[in-house]
């Protein structure tokens, strides 16, 4: 490579795995707009209904995420794993809020509630073993 060039490194596949679970978390939603009795129609098999798809599938796209961008650069400053949480709970919130004016939907509370709590816990998840990985192997004595 000549001097002038600039070496891009590949797209690391945490990060196609974290849009494609944001792309599914849009089709999820949309489809629950225009044909609200297929998400039913799964959503009874889970124990806890729609609370715990919102709780894991927002969860793990916290969690996929975090292990995708936290740590990367943008502009001249590093991307925290707390930043990265903050913007799926944005996500989530405004996913949630916009049911307000969507037929066939209904803003709730606790379906928000839910899905922040699944932001916390694996975001929570990630991070810790993010951060584990960063400071590498531990030796017990």
């Amino acid at each position: 490579m000549s001097d002038g060039q600039v070496s891009r490194a590949p797209r690391p596949a945490g990060a196609w795995i974290a849009i494609a679970w944001l792309i599914a978390i849009v089709a999820l939603s949309a489809t629950a707009t225009l044909r609200p009795h297929l998400v039913l129609q799964w959503s009874h098999h889970l124990p806890g209904r729609d609370k715990t798809g919102h709780f894991l599938l927002m969860g793990g796209f916290a969690g996929v995420s975090v292990l995708a961008f936290a740590g990367r650069r943008l502009a001249d400053r590093r991307v925290s794993a707390l930043g990265v949480m903050a913007g799926v709970a944005l996500v989530v919130v405004l996913e949630e809020t916009v049911q307000l004016w969507l037929p066939n939907r209904t803003f709730s509370g606790v379906d928000l509630a839910s899905s922040l709590s699944g932001v916390a816990s694996f975001g929570g998840l990630a991070a810790f073993w993010r951060a584990r990985g960063e400071r590498g192997p531990t030796t017990e004595r």
